[in-house]
Order: C-alpha cells, then structure tokens, then sequence
C-alpha cells in the first residue's frame, strides 16, 4: 500500500495527541433495538393475515463500507492543536468541506434535545464506551444521553448537529493535513475484485483492503509476551521469568513445557491509529445518511423500524403495502444484482457488488 500510493504518514511523537485519538477510537456499532419482530405480507402465501396490517423485514447490509470510507479524505500527518483563545473561538463547523486540506479531531459536549429523542430512539448518534446497567464490562453503546468531551471527527459532527443534537462546547481541536490518499490503492483492489473469476480471489482483493484498515487500527496496548521454557532452573528458565516484576501469568502444558505471559515494560507506538480512528468515524456517517435521510425519509419513524444493527447491517421491519415496488423505483440506492432473473418481484439485476461506482448501494 505505502509503496503505490507513495503516502508518508506521519507517527504521532506526542503523547497527548495519542491519548486524544485514542479516546475517539469507537468500532463497528451492533445492538438489538427490537428483540421480537413478525412479518405479514401477500409474498407470505398461507402465512399472510389480510385482517392485519402488511409489514416486511428485511435486512440490508452496505456494499463495501469500509472501503468507501477509506475513499474519503484522511489524516497524515501535520497535527497541531489550535489556539483555544484566537482559533477556536473564530472556527466556524460548517464551512470545513469534506474534501478541504485541513481536518479536524473536536473534544466537545453535545446535547441530546428531549423532540428528538423519538425520532432517535434505535439508531442513536455519537456511541460511547460505557458499562451497561448491571454490568462492568464496557460496551459501545448508543444511547440518548448527552456526551461529555466526545472526540468526534468534524464530518460526523456536522452530521450530528444537522440531525439535531446541540453543540454545547468546544474543549480542544486537533488540526491535521488530509487528502484521498488511500482512494487510488481501493479503487485498483475493488476493481480486481469485480473482475476475479473465482471466489479465492474475490476474498483475496477484499483481504488487501481489509488488512490496511486492520494495521491502522492495531492496539499496540494490547501485544503480548508469552515465554514457552521447559525447565526451571537458569538465566531462561521458568523461576527466572516467575521472579521478575512484570511477571503477569502462566499455563502448564505438561510436566517439561509452560507457557509464562509477562507484562510488557515498554510500549512503541509505531502504527497511524489516526488513519484507523477516523476511517470507523467516517464510515458511520454512511451507516446514518442511510437510516436518517433515506429510510426515515422514506417510510417515516412511525413504520420503519430499526430491529438491529450490526457495523454495516440492518434489520428493518417496514409497515408498508410493497417495499420491493419501493426498491424498483428506487434502484439507484440497492445493489439486486443477488436476485434471480426471473424473480417473483420483477426486480432488475443492478449495481453488483464490488463495482467502485456503486460503493455507496446497499444489498438485501
């Protein structure tokens, strides 16, 4: 990837930029907003009620998500904090283009307003790592709880402040250069893909493209040291490893082999998490276009609802008399290329997955 798109990225040296965009590290949202769901339809045969009102389910799913996100603007180096006094007081949201030279990283307090909390209520916005009521483990959770120093990236901000919530404060911006520097290197893997003949090599192109996104996100933090010694005694042995300070625990395999995890003492940071954090924040804005602006535009909050959601898949249950006259009508926002030719729905094969052009779709 660094040798074709001959990007430089830079490692972050400072160590409060690195905890700043470590706390805006937030991966792919799945809840259950709806846990029981039933279909009644005229495509169900002797399973439809006509007494009773037509829904669908149906689940959707984003062609290509993270590689339409790894399209987009993103950071590589030139970060520096602006001026709480001078520049941040004159920075103005929404005149920063997605595709301008600078980006930005806000720590802010957000709003959730009570008139939207209907509206909102299965697909929140701004998920944040908490412990779920009767729990200590910490979740991504998406409620409708105002945020407190929330790291957003400025594109989802301008997206939450569109959709309703209020900008409270502003604590801190982190500035940085940005380009589509990633775009030509998607491009070539996605269009390889659509050209492979066989399914090997689909996964492979999709690997390529995945792997990337995966190196930019590698919690250094979380790298381990397993020694496997199998004798006690020595410079090597499992007492010497036993005694030292970091020692952390041990697994007894047999009489002759242990395997002994020790803590480590020293953490490089050497991978552009930066690029990984802002690729997850960017892929959301997709994720809520979709449901905010087509779906609840579409069918309205009151007979779509959002069952679940898992990264780049949907569950809806939709009240309506025909939702697949919806997806003929509106081809442009589906990929049916999965369907048969001569589908009960009379619907046309279109945009297959994989083509670059039709990375924004969306698949049954």
């Amino acid at each position: 990837m660094l040798k074709y798109t001959k990007v430089e990225l830079e490692l972050i040296s400072d160590i409060d930029v690195l905890m700043f965009v470590e706390r805006g590290i937030r991966g792919g949202l799945s809840q259950c907003s709806i846990k029981y769901s039933k279909a009644n339809n005229k495509y169900l045969n002797d399973r439809y009620n006509p007494n009773e009102s037509e829904n669908y389910l149906i689940y959707l799913d984003i062609n290509n998500l993270y590689g339409l996100a790894m399209s987009q603007y993103l950071p590589y180096g030139g970060f520096k904090w602006l001026n709480v006094t001078t520049e941040i007081t004159n920075f103005i949201l929404h005149d920063v283009k997605s595709d301008s030279d600078r980006g930005y990283l806000l720590e802010v307090d957000l709003e959730y307003p009570r008139n939207i909390h209907d509206l909102h209520n299965h697909l929140p916005l701004c998920a944040e790592h908490k412990c779920p009521p009767g729990s200590k483990q910490k979740k991504l959770l998406a409620t409708l709880e105002s945020k407190s120093r929330y790291v957003i990236h400025y594109r989802n901000l301008q997206q939450c402040v569109k959709l309703g919530m209020l900008l409270r404060k502003v604590h801190r911006i982190l500035e940085f250069k940005q380009s589509a520097w990633l775009k030509n290197y998607i491009d070539l893997n996605t269009r390889l893909r659509t050209q492979a003949t066989n399914e090997f090599e689909r996964n492979q192109y999709k690997l390529i493209n995945n792997a990337v996104f995966g190196k930019t996100m590698e919690n250094i933090r979380k790298h381990r040291v397993v020694k496997f010694v199998k004798r006690w005694h020595g410079r090597y042995g499992a007492e010497h490893y036993i005694s030292q300070p970091n020692f952390h625990s041990s697994v007894i395999f047999n009489n002759n082999t242990v395997a002994i995890e020790m803590n480590k003492t020293e953490i490089l940071f050497n991978k552009p998490i930066y690029v990984g954090m802002c690729i997850l924040d960017v892929s959301k804005i997709f994720l809520y276009r979709f449901h905010y602006d087509y779906m609840l535009q579409k069918f309205g909050h009151q007979n779509c609802y959002l069952l679940y959601t898992d990264t780049d898949s949907l569950i809806y249950n939709i009240q309506h008399n025909d939702i697949y006259e919806t997806i003929k009508r509106d081809s442009h926002m589906f990929d049916t290329s999965g369907y048969a030719e001569d589908n009960i729905f009379g619907i046309s094969r279109l945009n297959k997955k994989g083509s670059p052009q039709k990375q924004h779709n969306h698949t049954r």
